[in-house]
């Protein structure tokens, strides 16, 4: 069963035709799948099939400015270890922003905001947010973590 229904996706390809100015990359970790079947961590992903799925709708939704790269752990050495992660930015840059696990459910309209906010430079911040942002002098980590239950 696809992740993405046909509306789903034309919806996707409508707002992007609007919303999205310059490039995204989008690059997914993953493994070779397992699919639905549990293993003992390292040996096999049981979302990873889906989140590849959901990734390749994405880049399809806009072919010309979203780049798409699928990164196999088992022959690319990698620092990614939770699996699958999707991870976002700039082309030409290391990308800043990931989700580890599939991205689907209440997490994909926050990754479809994340391609729109790349793809047109706009972070959405008031100014009072981004003068204080610039008085911090060392590497920030933020993680979010987000549930529906």
């Amino acid at each position: 069963m696809a992740l993405l229904n046909d509306q789903i996706k034309q919806q996707v390809k409508e707002r992007f035709s609007q919303r999205l100015s310059g490039p995204v990359q989008l690059k997914l970790f993953t493994r070779p799948g397992t699919g639905r079947l549990i293993l003992p961590s390292g040996m096999g992903c049981a979302t990873c099939d889906d989140a590849r799925e959901l990734a390749e709708d994405l880049q399809e939704s806009a072919p010309d400015l979203i780049q798409l790269e699928i990164i196999d752990v088992t022959v690319q050495d990698s620092d990614v270890r939770e699996l699958p992660t999707l991870a976002l930015g700039f082309p030409g840059e290391e990308p800043r922003i990931r989700w580890q696990g599939l991205p689907a459910g209440y997490e994909f309209a926050t990754v479809v905001d994340a391609i729109e906010r790349v793809s047109t430079g706009e972070h959405g911040l008031s100014e009072s947010t981004v003068e204080q942002l610039a008085r911090v002098d060392e590497q920030v980590e933020v993680m979010v973590f987000a549930t529906p239950t």
